[in-house]
């Protein structure tokens, strides 16, 4: 079972990193060369302008992840069954279940490599340019890894439907909708209206919350991100994961293939 499940995974992996993986790299690399010598115009000392390029090139890693994960998400599975690829796997002996952990896990895989490329591209650039090792690296690429994991998961499910444009919007709504949802239950709290609260409970614990992994705002500011946090938002990814990971096996099961 595992190492049918390691196969498919190891497969899943290397078609994303033939096909879609190096253009993305060579434009952040140019994106990152033209933020250093654009912000050296408009900062008034090295530690301001280091603060600006670390700044900016998290949120253009964050931008570059989300479509990462999106490409990759709604491409993996999908393409396997446009091309009918997909019917000559299930003719072997190998459950419908161990097909999608292993593209679950390619995909997460592919999508981690990504984040840490990019992250350690930024990384050394800063080193190059400044000469400062980012204390906080650790923490920033364990926060987003967590999150682009959950977001590929995720966009990986939605991708069982029949319509791209369907698992597009649902991504994106959930992706936005879980960056907002302690907003949008203080202001369903403030309304005080008992069935909206309600119901954006229930969407508060259907859709990720990726608010517990932004800690871009501490890492810029240098604080303390406590193991136990860690550890907590380890554990909320997981759980998540795990129900990801469930209701696409159950989905593709029920697919009609």
């Amino acid at each position: 079972m595992f190492s049918r499940i390691r196969l498919i995974m190891w497969d899943t992996f290397l078609d994303v990193a033939r096909h879609k993986m190096l253009a993305v790299h060579l434009v952040f690399v140019c994106i990152a060369i033209g933020l250093f010598n654009l912000f050296g115009h408009f900062s008034t000392t090295p530690s301001l302008e280091y603060r600006m390029i670390q700044d900016v090139g998290l949120s253009i890693i964050s931008l570059f992840g989300f479509l990462i994960a999106l490409f990759i998400g709604s491409t993996t599975l999908r393409d396997d069954i446009q091309r009918k690829t997909i019917y000559a796997v299930l003719t072997l002996p190998m459950g419908r279940w161990e097909l999608y952990t292993g593209k679950f896990l390619g995909t997460l895989l592919a999508a981690v490599v990504n984040v840490l490329i990019m992250l350690g591209i930024l990384t050394g650039l800063l080193y190059i340019k400044f000469g400062i090792i980012w204390t906080g690296f650790q923490w920033v690429a364990l926060f987003m890894l967590l999150e682009f994991a959950i977001m590929t998961g995720m966009v990986l499910l939605f991708s069982l439907t029949n319509s791209l444009i369907v698992c597009f919007s649902l991504s994106i709504f959930c992706v936005l909708l879980g960056n907002m949802a302690e907003h949008v239950k203080h202001l369903a709290f403030e309304a005080d209206i008992p069935l909206l609260s309600f119901a954006t409970d229930v969407v508060y614990w259907l859709v990720p919350n990726f608010g517990y992994f932004n800690i871009k705002y501490k890492i810029l500011k240098d604080l303390a991100v406590s193991p136990s946090f860690a550890m907590w938002a380890i554990g909320y990814a997981g759980c998540y994961l795990f129900f990801l990971l469930v209701a696409g096996s159950w989905a593709l099961n029920k697919k009609d293939l």
